[in-house]
């Protein structure tokens, strides 16, 4: 009876421990880097780049920019910092670096230290412009221009400083044909801030944004997350999940996209575009759909290792896809001591306690351990399914979230629209009444005009008339004149004459 129980202590052991190791849960503090290859397969694929190593394309529409896209900016403790509603963007806008790639796009780079955000500042002529920093450069280098550094031109987004800490904040970014004139323009923000020993790139201040918003601007605290997904937002405080990364020399991604071979065997299949800066959501689908292929000649399977994640005190515990059952330690004396030959072994007496006891215990204990097989299968199904129905959900949640984007997009372009016709048929109207205010003021100058004119025309025939009649008088009164001279004369001359 004692063996019985120790074995069923054994197997309900195992169990539980069976069901311990397959609940996932990352608590804050130290991870392997094998998270971001675990956490970012479900949301792009993983390239072997021959320059960068491993680097990550994600699955994301035309549009997407990083630091640009599905996304806002608020103040924290430690600068501007990028609050992401992608479910992956707790890792690639806190952590690495990201560039752009004429063939497969925006790729981020796996990095080992969390900050706000990883980008290069700029400010000037109303305008705030930033840009992902690339891989290799160095704070310094990135806020003192130094090194011959420069910052692509397609990499910078542009939006009015009085609306940087605004929630749909793309609703005001300025296009593409206009960004590099305003870059040109500006100067370099080198702000900075520093905490334990470690430097982070702060960008525009409260203070300083504060000045064109003219409302105060809150600093949010920020706080460690349990878990990876997309950051909460509540009063004053933001909770981000950002533990301390340790590198795990055997850390990998479960499958890698030969980039030189793919880019071989797709020479129209690019995602991106050069110097255009976007993303082609088909041609990466169809880069994801390759990479869940089985086609050696492109895609490499690793096999995974186990993820280790140092807890917060010290400890260590592993997270892997498969387990290894505990073993039934088998007690081999007491196995001879009940191993009888037949011939000497008296008939079973099934009334007899002490024959069914080892039977019985053998039995329970095949029952106990395939109840415990069974269990454990069980689980893992349930497990692999939710994992599934999350990813799902995740997935679910992102096109929402992308729809949402592109039907407040679409508004804000219809009020754009709405606005700029209203404007057009406004002015249009004032332009109407101008003309035809300028047409009744030639009407009333033209009536004036005439009116003058007749006036004049007027004055100058009754003055003529005037003299006309004036100098017939005078000439009435010269020939009277001569007349009386001619008779007064006639009456001098003598008779005879």
């Amino acid at each position: 009876m004692k063996a019985f129980n120790r074995l069923l202590r054994i197997s309900a052991l195992a169990f539980l421990l069976m069901l311990m190791v397959q609940h996932k849960s990352i608590a804050q503090g130290y991870v392997s880097d094998q998270e971001f290859y675990d956490d970012l397969q479900n949301y792009g694929t993983w390239i072997q780049d021959d320059q960068y190593g491993n680097v990550w394309v994600p699955d994301v529409d035309d549009d997407f920019r990083p630091y640009a896209t599905n996304g806002y900016w608020v103040q924290t403790e430690y600068g501007t910092t990028w609050v992401s509603d992608y479910p992956w963007g707790w890792a690639t806008f806190h952590y690495g670096r990201w560039r752009y790639d004429d063939y497969f796009g925006w790729e981020w780079i796996p990095g080992h230290e969390w900050a706000p955000a990883w980008v290069n500042w700029r400010h000037g002529g109303g305008y705030y412009g930033w840009a992902p920093m690339q891989p290799g450069i160095t704070i310094s280098i990135s806020i003192g221009g130094g090194g011959g550094y420069h910052v692509p031109d397609n990499y910078w987004v542009c939006a009015p400083q009085n609306h940087i800490t605004d929630r749909y904040i793309n609703r005001y970014y300025v296009q593409n044909n206009r960004t590099v004139n305003i870059i040109h323009n500006t100067t370099i923000i080198n702000n900075t801030y520093v905490y334990n020993n470690k430097t982070y790139i702060t960008g525009p201040r409260p203070q300083e944004i504060q000045q064109y918003t003219h409302r105060p601007v809150t600093v949010y605290r920020v706080n460690n997350a349990s878990r990876p997904g997309a950051p909460s937002v509540g009063r004053n405080q933001i909770n981000i999940y950002r533990p301390a990364i340790k590198a795990q020399p055997d850390a990998r991604p479960a499958r890698v996209v030969n980039a030189t071979v793919y880019k071989h065997k797709n020479p129209d299949a690019a995602i991106g575009r050069r110097g255009a800066a976007v993303n082609t959501h088909v041609n990466a689908a169809k880069l994801a759909a390759v990479a869940h292929t089985n086609n050696p000649q492109i895609v490499h399977v690793n096999t995974m290792p186990a993820a280790t994640h140092p807890a917060m005190g010290g400890g260590h515990r592993n997270v892997g896809p498969a387990i290894v059952p505990a073993q039934v330690p088998q007690n081999n004396n007491n196995a001879q001591r009940h191993k009888v030959a037949p011939a000497v072994m008296p008939p079973a007496d099934h009334h007899d306690p002490t024959v069914r006891q080892p039977q019985q215990a053998q039995q329970h204990s095949q029952q106990a351990q395939q109840q415990a097989k069974q269990q454990e299968q069980q689980h893992t199904e349930q497990a692999q399914q939710q994992a599934k129905q999350q990813v799902q959900q995740a997935k679910q949640q992102q096109q929402q979230a992308q729809q949402q984007a592109r039907q407040q997009q679409q508004q804000a372009q219809q009020q754009a629209k709405q606005q700029a016709q209203q404007q057009a048929k406004q002015q249009q109207q004032q332009a109407q009444q101008q003309a035809r205010q300028q047409q009744q003021q030639a009407k009333q100058q033209q009536q004036q005009a005439q009116q003058q004119a007749k006036q004049q025309a007027q004055q100058q025939a009754k003055q003529q008339q005037q003299q006309a009649q004036q100098q017939a008088r005078q000439q009435q009164q010269r020939a009277q004149q001569q007349q009386q001279q001619k008779e007064k004369e006639h009456k001098q001359t003598p008779p005879g004459n």
